[in-house]
């Protein structure tokens, strides 16, 4: 595992342990609407790009999360086909 964890990691997995108890698809999507209502685009993309990179500090859910949110955010693009 990684020494340093981003605060956004470290956000995200708490919130992740919050939304545990639910199925690991809703889990996702649940964090990720709360992300994408909270938080500002620049930790959204920070955490995306943790994700991206498959850093070991996120918790598998948080980078499901994280995956759904930048997938959003390709196809919300303006000139992005749906």
């Amino acid at each position: 595992m990684s020494s340093l964890v981003t605060p956004e990691a470290r956000m995200g997995n708490d919130i992740a342990r919050q939304f545990g108890h639910l199925p690991a698809d809703e889990a996702a999507d649940t964090i990720a609407r709360h992300i994408e209502t909270f938080w500002d685009p620049a930790m959204r993309r920070t955490l995306e790009g943790l994700a991206a990179a498959h850093d070991d500090t996120l918790d598998p859910l948080v980078a499901d999360a994280a995956g759904r949110l930048a997938a959003h955010a390709t196809r919300s693009e303006p000139d992005a086909q749906p």
